[in-house]
């Protein structure tokens, strides 16, 4: 998985990136930060930078990680676009975070969980959880299933897609249905679920 996350990102530019960053939307995630007195965070599977922004520009501390070196240098330039400044990012994986105990306030996954196995995603909540200090809040979001998803050449394996030819080769992709997520999140305080026209769901959990 490290080297199909390593080649999306390699040689991406922050300016191809921006267009996708709309600062002027109310995210619900930021609402319950900020409602919570939640103000160091970190951007999990950071990818191009967009949450790292986001965060940054509605006056959160941000930190970050991703499995790929390229995600991490991309997302650095990114915040460097919008002239923001940031601490802390690192390459690790989700399952074996690189930052110590209660260290964040809040934590964000979005549209990561979904592209690994479901007892990776178990692993990695426990991960989140571990660095995100008692009571803080962790924000995920799930995607929903789309006609691309199923059409693109793939084998399922234990219930995830992993697609075998183009531009998706290597990729896993688990499309958790809203019973699954509730499975995964069985033993966690959740205190929010939505669920979106696309399919798209946003969950906030208590770590």
């Amino acid at each position: 998985m490290n080297s199909y996350w390593d080649k999306v990102w390699e040689d991406k530019c922050p300016q191809a990136y921006a267009k996708y960053i709309d600062t002027n939307r109310d995210y619900t995630f930021i609402r319950y930060f900020k409602k919570n007195n939640i103000k160091n965070i970190c951007d999990a599977a950071c990818g191009f930078g967009k949450y790292s922004v986001i965060s940054k520009i509605n006056g959160l501390e941000i930190n970050g990680f991703d499995v790929s070196r390229h995600s991490v240098k991309l997302t650095k330039e990114t915040l460097e676009l919008f002239n923001l400044q940031y601490n802390d990012y690192k390459v690790c994986s989700i399952t074996d975070i690189s930052f110590d105990n209660d260290y964040f306030d809040g934590t964000i996954a979005h549209s990561v969980l979904d592209h690994m196995s479901f007892n990776s995603a178990k692993k990695a909540i426990l991960e989140l959880k571990r660095i995100t200090k008692p009571n803080g809040l962790i924000y995920m979001s799930f995607d929903g299933l789309e006609k691309e998803d199923l059409e693109a050449p793939h084998i399922i394996c234990n219930g995830s897609f992993r697609y075998t030819e183009g531009k998706r080769k290597g990729m896993i992709f688990k499309h958790y249905n809203d019973e699954e997520i509730k499975e995964l999140l069985k033993n966690e305080e959740i205190v929010l679920f939505n669920k979106f026209s696309n399919g798209v769901r946003d969950v906030i959990i208590k770590a």
